[in-house]
């Protein structure tokens, strides 16, 4: 089956489903956006995430397979698939930040360190963990993943 992916009103890709014995096979491809996108797919009033999209050739990728009883939280019909939205609160005015104290900000961005290139996602880690490259940066921790570019 195919299912449009729609963002901002219009369509820039294509999410393929197809039945893999006990499982459900996912693949999604779009055009570029920057920062992190989770797909999500959307029918009957409801909505599922399913997984975040990767950097590939220019475009966005998702590859998922997924069991039934993993299906049973998404929408029985899948009507089409697009990004989850944050939603940003704006404190009232009598609590508003000021520029000079305004906190990091809470988005992952694309970092290059020593000639490659990482993806630097918010982390709140309650203990140590070996093996993963944790940067401090602007006073806040980031989880770097380097990137297939």
């Amino acid at each position: 089956m195919q299912i449009p992916i729609i963002h901002d009103g219009r369509r820039i890709g294509l999410l393929e489903t197809r039945r893999e014995g006990a499982y459900i096979r996912f693949e999604a491809r779009c055009a570029f956006l920057s920062g992190v996108r989770r797909l999500c797919v959307f029918g009957g009033g409801g909505h599922a995430i399913l997984g975040v999209m990767q950097p590939e050739r220019g475009s966005l990728v998702l590859r998922r397979r997924l069991s039934r009883a993993a299906m049973r939280a998404f929408p029985e019909t899948i009507e089409y698939a697009g990004f989850e939205e944050r939603k940003v609160e704006t404190p009232p005015p009598e609590q508003a930040v000021h520029p000079e104290e305004e906190p990091a900000a809470e988005e992952s961005f694309f970092l290059t360190e020593d000639g490659a290139r990482f993806l630097a996602l918010p982390c709140a880690l309650r203990r140590a963990a070996p093996g993963a490259r944790v940067r401090e940066l602007g006073g806040r921790s980031y989880l770097l993943f380097r990137t297939c570019d």
